[in-house]
């Protein structure tokens, strides 16, 4: 259930990250206004769209970590559906574990504040496409980064992925889209990324 506590905690959290250009500023409005049109706006069965939460995996070698993802066939970053999550970075960091089978993995510290607690790494409302039992909708992407302790001890669930692979900083630049070519270059400004 979204309670109210969640509802402020995202309001929060979307309040406090600064965006990096026009786009994103307009994805941040929408994300609060919508925030207060719905009942539970990570409810999977909301047909216009819902929060997910991305993750955003770096090993500090100058590698992100990219999962090819079996429903799309894009190769992206982790990430998916809230399950009993009412925070982003709780569905961000399950679905780093479960898409990776990495055990060790930490919110990266210069996205922390001082109490510890996660902020955004990025925001991005993107369409996805129809399929046979469901409707074009939109994600509401909550976009935290993590640092993997063990990167080489990748899992890979077929279930979820086609594969996954740890790709350097430019070639991630040659194959993904524009939402995670800004999450990119946020990443690549910050000190040991």
């Amino acid at each position: 259930m979204f309670t109210p506590e969640d509802r402020a905690a995202l309001r929060v959290a979307l309040e406090a990250h600064p965006p990096s250009d026009a786009r994103e500023a307009r994805d941040r409005e929408r994300m609060l206004g919508f925030t207060d049109e719905h009942v539970d706006p990570f409810d999977r069965r909301l047909q216009v769209g819902h929060f997910t939460g991305s993750a955003f995996v770096i090993d500090g070698r100058g590698r992100l970590l990219l999962t090819h993802h079996r429903k799309l066939g894009l190769w992206l970053q982790l990430g998916g559906h809230a399950d009993s999550e009412r925070r982003g970075e709780a569905v961000a960091l399950r679905e780093a574990h479960e898409e990776s089978g990495l055990a060790r993995l930490a919110f990266h510290p210069a996205l922390c504040d001082e109490s510890g607690a996660p902020r955004l790494l990025d925001l991005d409302i993107h369409t996805i496409p129809a399929r046979r039992d469901e409707p074009a909708h939109e994600h509401w992407d909550l976009r935290y980064l993590f640092l993997a302790a063990e990167p080489e001890l990748l899992v890979l669930d077929p279930a979820e992925s086609r594969a996954l692979a740890w790709v350097p900083y430019a070639e991630v630049e040659r194959r993904c889209d524009r939402g995670m070519l800004r999450a990119l270059a946020k990443i690549r400004a910050l000190p040991g990324a």
